[in-house]
C-alpha cells in the first residue's frame, strides 16, 4: 500500500474479469506512447498486449487501485523464453485465424504482425538481440510491461508496481527482470535500479532499450 497525494493505492494481483477488462482499456488509453490509440486497433492491440498474459500467465498481472479504481497495471512472467514459446502456439496463432476470418480488422497490427509471422519484418526486441550480453537470458529471465494513468503519473503507482513484482519474484527464485522501452521512460526506470543492456536507432531521433534489474541481492521484506 502506498499513498501520495493523499491518495491510498492499494497493488494487488489482477484476479476478476472486471480487472482484466480496466487492464486492456488503459493500455488502449495509453498504447500509443501515453495516448489513447485508434479506436479501430483496440480489439486486437488489446489482445497482442494483454490476452497472452490472462491466458498464460494470469498470477503475474498485477493492477494499482485507488478508490476502487484501477488507475495502472504491470503485467509480466517469470521465465521469458517459456512464455514466448507457449504464445506462439496458444496465443499468436488463433490470432491470425481471427484476422483470416476478419474477427480483427486489418489495421497496422495485423499488417504488423502477420509480417512478423511471415518472417518478412523483424521487431524491435529480435532486433536488440545481438547487442545484448551473452547471459542476459540467464540473468534476467522475468520480463514486464506496465502502464499508469496519465494524471496519476509521477505519484509513485509505477514505482510500487513494479517493487511488488520485484519481490514476488524474488520469492519465486528469479535473478532478473528486463523490459525494452523508448526514450522518455527511460529515466524512470533507471530510477527503479534498471541498466541499460542494449540500445537501437529505430528511427529519425528515435531509440529503443533493454533494460534489466539484477534481484539475486534483493530479499522480501520479513
Amino acid at each position: 500500500m502506498t499513498a501520495e497525494s493523499g491518495a491510498a493505492t492499494l497493488v494487488r494481483v489482477a484476479t476478476t474479469a472486471a480487472d482484466w477488462q480496466a487492464i486492456r482499456s488503459l493500455c488502449c488509453r495509453t498504447g500509443d506512447n501515453g495516448d489513447p490509440i485508434d479506436p479501430a486497433r483496440s480489439p486486437l492491440f488489446a489482445a497482442l498486449w494483454v490476452g497472452p498474459y490472462e491466458r498464460l500467465a494470469p498470477g503475474w498481472t498485477y493492477v494499482a487501485e485507488r478508490a476502487g479504481r484501477v488507475v495502472g497495471y504491470l503485467t509480466g512472467c517469470p521465465d521469458t523464453a517459456a512464455f514466448r514459446s507457449a504464445r506462439r502456439f496458444r496465443v499468436t496463432l488463433p490470432l491470425l485465424l481471427g484476422i483470416a476470418v476478419r474477427r480483427y480488422a486489418w489495421t497496422a497490427d495485423a499488417r504488423r504482425l502477420v509480417r512478423l509471422v511471415l518472417r518478412r519484418a523483424r521487431g524491435v526486441e529480435a532486433r536488440l538481440g545481438p547487442s545484448l550480453p551473452p547471459d542476459f537470458a540467464r540473468a534476467y529471465p522475468a520480463h514486464l510491461h506496465m502502464n499508469v494513468e496519465t494524471e496519476c503519473r509521477g505519484q509513485g503507482i509505477g514505482a510500487a508496481l513494479i517493487e511488488r513484482y520485484a519481490r514476488d519474484l524474488v520469492k519465486a527464485g528469479v535473478a532478473g527482470v528486463h523490459l525494452f522501452c523508448g526514450a522518455d521512460p527511460r529515466p524512470f526506470y533507471l530510477r527503479q535500479g534498471f541498466t541499460e543492456l542494449a540500445a537501437l536507432e529505430v528511427g529519425a531521433g528515435r531509440r529503443a532499450y533493454t533494460l534489466g534489474r539484477r534481484l539475486g541481492a534483493e530479499r522480501p521484506p520479513g
